[in-house]
């Protein structure tokens, strides 16, 4: 699991972990990692962590080696990591939005095709993809973001039918604004939004898995966003991109 030590990411680790499942936990900070795995393993499940930067390439060659051990097989491969950068994107840093490409898109497909090899010889296997609401629609303000995420979106769905024959199942996961220091990250401030629009990440990380359990391609969480979501493919898409810049130029 990517992107494990906050957000998402650690609500998906802690479910897991308190069901028993044993877990491979990656992200950079090691020490909250490690607080993580010592948090997990104490109901029992077992905790291997690797500190790593998914944007740099050794670190993403030793993370995909491991998602494709057939000697320690990995049943289930979330890809959690992502970054994201708000604002006009001609104000922006081209080397944050190489850094978002590296992570939400390369490093993502890199660890995929890993795992993915691995399970069809098992006949087994699930892929969790977090994608986000943002790449159901264009994102101005959010330019590079929302189009990693349109990719995340449809990567995941074409791979769901290549490979649902063989056992194995990926799940796009789309969530809206979650309560995580990923929006921090990204620019966004809780008071953009009126509350009814936030979830908990725990709330994402139990519709995920509900999901993936239930071989959904691709699921929306939160209600509120499930017919954002819907509203959005009954719309032109000229419809869509005004009424996301309205949408922008309030927050």
């Amino acid at each position: 699991m990517t992107g494990a030590s906050s957000g998402i990411g650690a609500a998906l680790a802690r479910e897991l972990g308190h069901a028993g499942v044993d877990l491979v936990l990656v992200a950079r900070r090691a020490d909250r990692l490690e607080d993580l795995a010592a948090e997990i393993g104490r109901g029992g499940a077992a905790v291997e962590i690797l500190a790593a930067d998914l944007t740099a390439a050794d670190d993403l060659a030793r993370v995909a080696d491991r998602a494709g051990d057939r000697d320690r097989p990995i049943d289930l491969l979330v890809n959690c990591a992502g970054l994201g950068a708000s604002g006009p994107f001609v104000d922006g840093d081209p080397d944050r939005y190489r850094q978002i490409v590296d992570l939400n898109i390369e490093a993502l497909v890199e660890l995929t095709h890993a795992a993915l090899g691995a399970m069809r010889e098992r006949h087994r296997g699930w892929v969790i993809n977090i994608s986000s609401l943002g790449g159901h629609a264009p994102g101005p303000g959010f330019a590079v973001y929302s189009a990693s995420k349109a990719f995340v979106t449809s990567f995941s769905e074409s791979l769901h039918e290549e490979v649902r024959r063989s056992g194995i199942v990926v799940t796009a996961v789309c969530p809206g604004a979650t309560r995580t220091e990923f929006g921090d990250e990204a620019g966004m401030d809780a008071g953009d939004l009126p509350d009814l629009l936030w979830q908990e990440a725990d709330e994402v990380s139990r519709e995920a898995l509900a999901a993936a359990a239930a071989g959904k391609a691709v699921r929306v969480t939160g209600r509120i966003n499930r017919l954002s979501a819907a509203v959005t493919t009954v719309l032109p898409r000229s419809a869509n991109r005004k009424l996301a810049a309205l949408v922008t130029d309030r927050l």
